[in-house]
């Protein structure tokens, strides 16, 4: 029975998987600084935008997302403000020297990696596919 006790403990604590937090923040704008309006932020571990609305967060002008990660691999903020086009900007780890979302600034996994100020740009238009004008 002795025996037993450190390797069922050892094969518990062996399958826990770490979980590590990296978080962003940013300004988002319009190009003449006038108010974006609607906007939210999500954070995954794919350039692809969450489809998920419990990944979104809503914020104006300002925002500070957190994100739990399993690992460190790259992981991509999504911005998407009402009649605007999205942005994507994504973050990676360094050992030794944190997270970045440039390679020259590093932050470690306690503070947010800065974006900056995000400039949007408008929406590009949607295709409208030709009318047949034959009556």
């Amino acid at each position: 029975m002795n025996k037993l006790v450190p390797l069922i403990l050892g094969l518990a604590l062996g399958s826990v998987q770490a979980d590590f937090s990296v978080s962003a923040k940013a300004n988002v704008i319009a190009p003449d600084h006038r108010p974006t309006g609607r906007c939210a932020v999500a954070m995954a571990g794919s350039k692809e935008p969450p489809r998920e609305a419990s990944w979104w967060t809503d914020f104006r002008g300002h925002f500070t997302k957190w994100q739990l990660t399993s690992r460190y691999q790259p992981m991509y903020v999504h911005v998407r403000c009402q009649g605007w086009r999205p942005v994507v900007r994504m973050l990676f780890y360094r050992p030794g020297r944190g997270w970045s979302g440039d390679s020259v600034t590093f932050f470690p996994g306690s503070k947010p990696v800065d974006l900056g100020t995000i400039t949007l740009e408008p929406a590009r238009p949607t295709s409208i596919p030709p009318t047949s004008l034959s009556d």
